[in-house]
């Protein structure tokens, strides 16, 4: 018990380590070239945050269901918006938010835990 918590200490420093890195490459991407690296950030935040949860998964630690969403949600408004169109915020939250309620009774039912 005690490695994987020190294990999930570690995923979240080195998490937390490429956020701050996405942050600063992309202030000095917007003030020396004068372009909206708003979408990228997003992008960059939902990879991180994904990536951080399946590490935790491949290594037997519980994910974060919150960090998951916020990942899977920052994923969908940036790539909407590298294809070229927005999504708007609140009913992509509802969207996602109905998919999750479906993905966790999904998985309970086939794992035959009463849900």
């Amino acid at each position: 018990m005690e490695e994987k918590s020190k294990n999930n200490n570690i995923f979240d420093v080195i998490a937390w380590g490429f956020f701050i890195i996405l942050l600063g490459v992309g202030w000095i991407t917007f003030t020396y070239y004068q372009m909206d690296t708003g979408i990228y950030i997003t992008l960059g935040a939902g990879l991180i945050l994904t990536t951080l949860n399946l590490a935790r998964w491949s290594t037997g630690i519980s994910i974060s269901k919150f960090s998951l969403f916020i990942g899977i949600l920052a994923l969908a408004l940036s790539g909407s918006g590298i294809l070229g169109f927005t999504m708007p915020f609140i009913p992509t939250l509802i969207v996602l938010v109905g998919l999750f309620i479906v993905a966790q009774a999904m998985h309970k039912t086939t794992s035959k835990k009463p849900i």
